[in-house]
């Protein structure tokens, strides 16, 4: 008798599945929107996951880059899409900040967005020319403290980026002053950094990494939740004197639009969970140095809705807007 029982809750199990997967089962493509441009980190991941992810599902699942308007044109794409798991949108922390610092973008991500599940961290760090004199992070703010020096300039991609948020809670909980140059895009920070014409940087991990290994910048800082095997002798933010047990790192995940049968959500969060297992997607993703980072969808929502306060306090007290 229990030999059946178990046999037929097996069976509908799978059938529930399998109901969930009707679409992955028809071969008609998944589009998979980014909202930034080819070539970048977030393209990269969503190329390597999408790859792995269109196996898992059996269904072809297709790269869309849909740059502009701070990742926000991506996810209007989704939510002007019927809610059947046929377009999957690769939000972030930008999905979060970005209606935080502008006004005019209304997006919910608790209301307007289902999360199917987190796939990566990708660190950032702040750094220095090799040539500066600063070795750790403590060293640069006892050394700003001491000369109360407002012209120390720290280099971002942008107003209301997750870089810039990153400088201003270094200005705020280290008590020092910074200036912040915002650049448009990161294509040229490192290079400027590197010749010394600003006096640091907040860069990701994959864009810095190239440099870190030539010697001709150091890393003071990580702002992820852990120290990154790439730069083992590097803290985290999170163990600086006034940061304790803070952490900012980017982050991806994937999302559904709201009203998505629940079904369909749990079919995709699976095949999601089992692609980001594979030791090749952890390779290649690891070499770029970008973290795996699997969150179920359930998971991912509790893990952003602290990081939303924290975000809301930095954009609130640096008074961080965009238009």
């Amino acid at each position: 008798m229990k030999r059946r029982l178990l046999n037929k809750l097996a069976v509908l199990g799978a059938g529930a599945l399998l109901a969930g997967m009707g679409h992955a089962q028809s071969g008609k493509p998944i589009s998979l929107v980014v909202g930034y441009s080819a070539g970048g980190s977030a393209d990269y991941v969503a190329r390597v996951v999408g790859g792995e992810l269109s196996k898992q599902l059996g269904r072809p699942v297709v790269v869309e880059n849909l740059a502009g308007a701070s990742g926000m044109l991506a996810v209007q794409k989704l939510l002007n899409a019927p809610a059947d798991g046929s377009i999957i949108y690769m939000g972030g922390t930008d999905t979060v900040v970005v209606p935080m610092v502008n006004a005019k973008v209304k997006l919910d991500w608790e209301k307007d967005l289902v999360p199917v599940g987190r796939m990566t961290t990708v660190p950032m760090i702040l750094a220095v020319p090799s040539s500066s004199p600063y070795a750790t992070f403590s060293d640069l703010v006892v050394a700003l403290r001491k000369s109360g020096k407002e012209n120390f300039s720290y280099a971002t991609p942008g107003i209301g980026t997750m870089q810039h948020l990153y400088g201003a809670l270094i200005k705020k909980q280290a008590r020092v002053e910074l200036l912040h140059v915002p650049y448009r895009g990161g294509a040229q920070i490192a290079t400027d950094l590197v010749g010394g014409q600003i006096d640091s940087a907040v860069l990701v991990l994959s864009t810095a990494m190239p440099f870190l290994k030539e010697g001709k910048i150091k890393a003071l800082s990580v702002s992820d939740a852990a120290r990154v095997p790439l730069l083992p002798n590097v803290r985290r933010i999170g163990e600086e004197e006034g940061f304790k047990g803070m952490a900012l790192p980017l982050w991806q995940g994937l999302f559904m639009k709201s009203g998505t049968a629940a079904e369909t959500v749990r079919a995709y969060e699976k095949a999601l969970i089992e692609a980001l297992a594979r030791p090749e997607v952890r390779t290649k993703l690891g070499e770029a140095g970008i973290t795996v980072a699997p969150l179920s969808g359930q998971d991912l929502r509790a893990f952003v809705r602290p990081q939303a306060t924290l975000y809301r306090d930095i954009v609130s007290s640096a008074n961080i807007t965009v238009e």
